[in-house]
């Protein structure tokens, strides 16, 4: 794919919806391409994340304390915002072919706010709203949780 095109399809990626079209391609210029071999790991959970990686080729198996919890195919952006936070990963995801990535590292997003700061407050912004989401769905499961009076009735 070309760095036009690449930085159109992370502009699909929630966080980057509404980003400027430069520094989207100055990211998919900079990031570093990584293959992964069949089974080989991506992201391990609880273990820190120094990047993110942009599924360009290949099918990811995604698992949560070894449940599988789905799939990741090209155009998925996987551990971003571990990688902002430079926090663990909350999953495993396993390469199920060979794979191809953009890797972006913390390094490289930073660079990238701090030279496009609109970039950065609009990132934040979107992340900021998927955390905010994430936390009303836990509500919602806790309250259905705790009305029920055994697990049946749910």
């Amino acid at each position: 794919m070309s760095v036009r095109a690449d930085a159109e399809t992370l502009r699909q990626i929630p966080i980057f919806r509404e980003c400027e079209s430069v520094p989207l391609q100055i990211m998919a210029f900079a990031a570093d391409r990584q293959e992964f071999s069949i089974g080989e790991e991506i992201l391990t959970e609880d273990k820190k994340v120094r990047a993110a990686f942009f599924v360009l080729n290949g099918s990811v198996d995604l698992r949560r304390s070894g449940q599988s919890i789905g799939r990741a195919e090209p155009g998925s952006l996987l551990g971003e915002v571990a990688m902002i936070g430079g926090n663990p990963s909350t999953l495993t995801a396993k390469a199920l072919d060979i794979v191809s990535t953009a890797r972006i590292s913390h390094e490289l997003f930073l660079r990238v706010a701090k030279e496009y700061p609109e970039f950065g407050r609009v990132v934040l912004h979107n992340l900021s709203e998927k955390l905010v989401n994430s936390v009303r769905e836990y509500e919602s499961v806790r309250v259905l949780l705790t009305k029920a009076r055994k697990f049946s009735d749910l």
